[in-house]
């Protein structure tokens, strides 16, 4: 599609508005719009709107502040979950078109507001914190992505090898799509583009984002340089993720990362060291420049699976901590973790990464076996 339009929807009307507005429009990648909240102070006249604008296709999305109830000059009664809420309700029932919704807002806000009601979370398709310096290349691809994605949703039904970009959707995890294949299960368009977002990107398993991709195959990425892109390109492109807002989100399948090195070199990919697997890639794909990962400080294993999200460097679960998840966690899906570095230097911690409360216990054996 063409540049998407997104309408900017915040209760405050100062420099900040016109600061994330122009981040996103110098970019030239989507197109943001304020929408004078204070014209429509009415919940309804703001919903029918919305419902208007968007039947003229005057928009592809929106971005919206979390709390357009607080103490903005163009503050309204009602905040971004309950007009989220309606909007969802009348793109289910077919009245309108589907089209992605942002949740935009500071992380206080966050933390107070969106994080401690988890009935919410499903709502949003991204959400972005405001901040000093926004990462505004970032945050424009990804929802530029969303709107290019529902545009296509929208644009006819599709089946969901077409959607996910697999042609053997049978032979991963049947729990996975079992949401899509059951006969009596009513499924509308938000259904794949949350399932997509929430289950699929967020969390390892069944697809893995680079640097897991990197620790998995043992690979230093910053020292192996133009090789690991080589490698990632060229040897396995074929199992890179391809559906449904992959333009957004850089994702592999990771069963397919098991495949390509088995078919490569006849090992199991898990049973070898990083050095072993390093070594069988640079002899097997003649790309002799890859280097293998070392461990952090306190890690001894390079039986690598996982990554420290605290350092987001390569990790063996079983040198990890599970980190603690505001929401739980499907069956098919793998935990994070953060290394014992992360832990005892608190990295992450303003991010809101610590340990799982079942690891706590663990930790502080650690810590006195230490000192």
């Amino acid at each position: 599609m063409n540049k998407p339009k997104y309408l900017y929807i915040d209760d405050e009307n100062d420099s900040s508005i016109t600061s994330i507005i122009n981040g996103f429009n110098d970019l030239g990648i989507i197109e943001v719009e304020h929408f004078p909240l204070s014209v429509f102070q009415e919940f309804g006249k703001l919903k029918n709107e919305l419902i208007q604008r968007r039947k003229n296709n005057a928009f592809d999305g929106l971005i919206i502040d979390l709390r357009l109830d607080g103490d903005g000059p163009d503050r309204v009664d009602f905040n971004a979950t309950s007009i989220t809420q309606e909007l969802r309700s009348l793109t289910a029932r077919g009245d309108i078109n589907a089209f992605p919704i942002i949740l935009c807002s500071t992380e206080p806000k966050i933390r107070e507001t969106y994080d401690a009601d988890k009935s919410s979370h499903d709502l949003f398709d991204y959400k972005f914190e405001k901040s000093i310096e926004p990462n505004f290349p970032k945050f424009s691809q990804k929802v530029f992505s969303l709107a290019n994605g529902y545009h296509w949703l929208n644009s006819g039904k599709r089946p969901l090898s077409e959607i996910f970009g697999r042609d053997d959707l049978n032979s991963i995890d049947p729990r996975i799509l079992e949401r899509f294949l059951e006969a009596e299960s009513k499924v509308v368009i938000y259904d794949f583009a949350h399932f997509a977002v929430k289950n699929l990107f967020h969390n390892p398993n069944p697809l893995i984002k680079e640097k897991i991709v990197a620790a998995r195959l043992g690979i230093d990425i910053e020292a192996s340089g133009e090789y690991w892109s080589t490698l990632i390109s060229d040897v396995f492109n074929s199992v890179k993720y391809k559906g449904l807002f992959s333009e957004g989100w850089s994702r592999w399948w990771a069963d397919g990362i098991i495949s390509v090195f088995k078919s490569l070199t006849d090992k199991k990919l898990s049973f070898l060291t990083a050095e072993e697997r390093v070594a069988l890639l640079n002899e097997k794909t003649n790309i002799k420049g890859l280097v293998a990962a070392k461990p952090l400080p306190l890690s001894k294993s390079t039986e690598f699976w996982a990554i420290c999200e605290g350092y987001k460097k390569p990790l063996d679960p079983l040198e990890g901590f599970r980190i603690y998840s505001s929401y739980e966690l499907k069956p098919w899906q793998e935990s994070k973790y953060l290394s014992l570095d992360a832990v005892l230097e608190r990295v992450g911690i303003e991010k809101g990464l610590r340990p799982h409360q079942s690891e706590l216990k663990r930790i502080e054996t650690i810590k006195q076996s230490l000192a």
